[in-house]
């Protein structure tokens, strides 16, 4: 390895591993709104023992009633503390989230996921607009979890609505002398300053992506100190994924372009490559 690389691996380097991968009956304690844009729903169950306190980039797949019939299908456990799933044969409504508030209160692991209202809701939204205290979900994950950079000088967010609370995860899990650049496409940049303040009391700079994710992040600046995350639509991230590969050649360990939905897509899978013609 040469020192550039291994500069680079320490510079950038998020800990982590795997998590047992299991499937939890989650049942709704709490709703609340974070901000106009979003529901938090705050789940708990009884095999949440072990939940991770999971990182910035961690999701879980939650399995949501049929939107029509009310029914809940969903994966099953393999066994009480085993590791795997039983997955079912029919028709499942699952999409996947960012795990928020990870924490223990009063002998119980709670666990947060904000789903953003849409104009014309699917079944994760659809849910949100009705949940109550007692109603049920299935989470399978995560599979796998990554802590936040602690020694990047410098991290810059590339987020829609859907991974904005990624984006909050980040602010509040890099240390505080770390500079944040977050670019946003497709929300109101006072409602995502808003929603973002709720994660933690601390600077970062906020700017439109516009219609151009690369012109936007060349505006931002990218060098040698700073850790690229860019995560929403997969089909918008692929450009901006090899510009990041190839243009700037920046080392694999210094970015994340992840997909977290994909325009026309129903349950989009967020582990399938975005761009199969220029796969890792």
């Amino acid at each position: 390895m040469t020192d550039a690389a291994t500069e680079a691996s320490t510079l950038f380097y998020r800990a982590g591993g795997r998590n047992r991968f299991t499937a939890r009956e989650a049942i709704v304690t709490a709703v609340s709104n974070p901000t106009a844009e979003y529901v938090r729903v705050t789940l708990t169950g009884p095999d949440f023992g072990d939940f991770p306190d999971a990182g910035p980039s961690d999701h879980v797949r939650t399995f949501f009633p049929d939107p029509a019939t009310g029914e809940l299908v969903a994966p099953v456990a393999a066994g009480p503390g085993q590791d795997g799933i039983t997955r079912p044969d029919r028709a499942t409504f699952g999409r996947d989230f960012t795990p928020l508030n990870v924490r223990d209160e009063n002998g119980r692991r709670l666990v947060d996921i904000d789903i953003l209202r849409h104009e014309s809701p699917g079944p994760a939204a659809q849910f949100g607009a009705q949940a109550v205290v007692g109603s049920r979900l299935v989470l399978v994950g995560p599979r796998g979890s990554r802590q936040a950079t602690q020694n990047a000088p410098r991290v810059v967010l590339v987020v829609d609505g859907t991974s904005l609370p990624a984006a909050g995860r980040w602010l509040a899990d890099v240390p505080a002398s770390t500079t944040v650049e977050i670019i946003a496409s497709a929300f109101d940049l006072d409602a995502a300053r808003a929603y973002l303040r709720t994660f933690a009391d601390r600077e970062f700079a906020l700017h439109a992506a516009g219609d151009d994710l690369i012109a936007a992040l060349t505006a931002v600046g990218v060098d040698a100190s700073s850790y690229v995350f860019a995560a929403g639509e997969a089909s918008t991230l692929v450009p901006l994924r090899r510009h990041l590969r190839h243009t700037l050649a920046l080392p694999r360990e210094q970015y994340t372009v992840s997909g977290y939905w994909r325009q026309g897509v129903e349950a989009w899978d967020h582990h399938a490559p975005i761009d199969p013609a220029d796969p890792d």
